[in-house]
């Protein structure tokens, strides 16, 4: 009986860490540059001007913002916000749109991730009445 126990515990165990394993790799960000928006209202990518994206280190972002027909978007509002949701605090600095810089370019500075891990950083984009907003997962 004691050995058929041990085994069930051990069974169990088993099954709880490829449960775990097979959550934390569903989780596991992609680090897409290009997204769509979740109401597909616009096609979003950036580039960042710190290649790799390294922590510790402020860096800016170029955003490039197309609509939904393939024409950039000119002259949206654009905010960004993220943080790291396993740790569930914000972004270290509050980067923000300093220039558009044309074609659907904008210029995103004040970037910097002060710890390795997944982040998040959300890109909302206001354009006459349309708004939406996209999501970028980050593993650094």
């Amino acid at each position: 009986m004691n050995t058929i126990l041990k085994f069930l515990a051990i069974l169990l165990l088993l099954i709880l860490c490829t449960t775990v394993v097979a959550e934390q790799k569903s989780l596991s960000p992609q680090n897409q540059t290009t997204k769509i928006t979740d109401n597909q209202h616009f096609r979003v990518s950036f580039t960042s001007k710190l290649e790799p994206i390294v922590i510790n280190t402020m860096h800016a972002w170029t955003i490039y913002i197309e609509n939904n027909k393939g024409q950039p978007v000119l002259n949206a509002e654009v905010s960004v916000e993220g943080g790291m949701p396993e740790h569930d605090h914000g972004l270290p600095t509050a980067p923000q749109i300093t220039k558009n810089l044309g074609d659907g370019c904008y210029l995103l500075e004040g970037m910097r991730f002060h710890m390795g891990g997944w982040w998040t950083v959300t890109i909302s984009i206001i354009d006459g009445n349309i708004s939406d907003s996209v999501t970028f997962d980050l593993q650094l």
